[in-house]
């Protein structure tokens, strides 16, 4: 398997390691705590942190520097905008001063100051996502939001969307390479063609696929609610890996402090 197919895998989340085995109530807590932090941080040195170790933490399971490159890569791009504009639009002491087509741009100190912390706050909060949503099946995940007492239609509808996410993903596989092969791409003006047919197949295959599940739901006695419940233990080992990840937590959180 590629990186490009992996990119919209969850093939990682059900392999047995040290991270798939911490119980999803306690990732979730971790992570919904640690992006607090991260949001809150005086400094860079905690986002920074933060990013660090959940990067390293998922290399270090087996997850290809190469796919996390892939998923940071749209975050690092907004995160870009977002410093460029702080620099030119904020602040008062002048860092630079750049000529552009006859006009002056001047950039600010606390302009880069600030831009930097807003970047490395939206990498280490886009880590920690990919921390929790790479280690954990999400069937685990939503069940576990019911135990937080989250909205049932909520996770009744996350559960289908996951599921036909990936569904609606191979369909667009096989009718792209059907077009491939009947050299739907060959040129600019065809792939733009073959993309519309495309886009309005995939609509019409959705709309087909929901009457077709719905009656297939109907028919195994759906009412209108799904039921689910969470039913994993916490154990003793659970408890001492809630322990050491709030250690960590309080260590991310001095280093903010210790820094600022």
């Amino acid at each position: 398997m590629s990186h490009k197919d992996k990119l919209f895998s969850d093939v990682f989340v059900h392999r047995e390691n040290l991270v798939t085995r911490i119980e999803a109530r306690t990732k979730i807590s971790f992570t919904v705590v640690a992006l607090v932090i991260n949001l809150l941080s005086p400094t860079i040195y905690t986002p920074i942190a933060i990013a660090l170790f959940c990067l390293a933490t998922l290399i270090a399971v087996g997850i290809p520097p190469k796919l996390l490159g892939l998923r940071l890569a749209m975050p690092l791009v907004m995160a870009g905008v977002v410093l460029i504009t702080q620099i030119f639009f904020y602040g008062t002491t002048t860092l630079f001063i750049l000529p552009v087509w006859g006009f002056n741009l001047v950039g600010y100190e606390e302009g880069l100051a600030r831009g930097l912390l807003i970047m490395y706050r939206v990498i280490g909060g886009v880590s920690l996502i990919l921390f929790l949503s790479m280690s954990t099946p999400m069937n685990k995940l939503l069940m576990a939001a019911t135990w937080f007492q989250a909205p049932k239609i909520f996770v009744e509808l996350a559960l289908l969307v996951y599921r036909y996410i990936f569904v609606l993903l191979e369909e667009i596989v096989t009718v792209k390479d059907a077009q491939r092969i009947r050299l739907g791409y060959h040129n600019w003006r065809q792939s733009m063609r073959s993309l519309g047919v495309l886009g309005g197949s995939l609509i019409l295959r959705t709309y087909d696929r929901a009457e077709r599940v719905f009656e297939a739901m109907i028919a195994r006695g759906y009412s209108g609610t799904v039921t689910v419940s969470y039913s994993e233990h916490f154990g003793r080992k659970d408890f001492i890996t809630a322990v050491c990840l709030s250690a960590i937590l309080v260590i991310l959180y001095l280093i903010g402090q210790w820094r600022a």
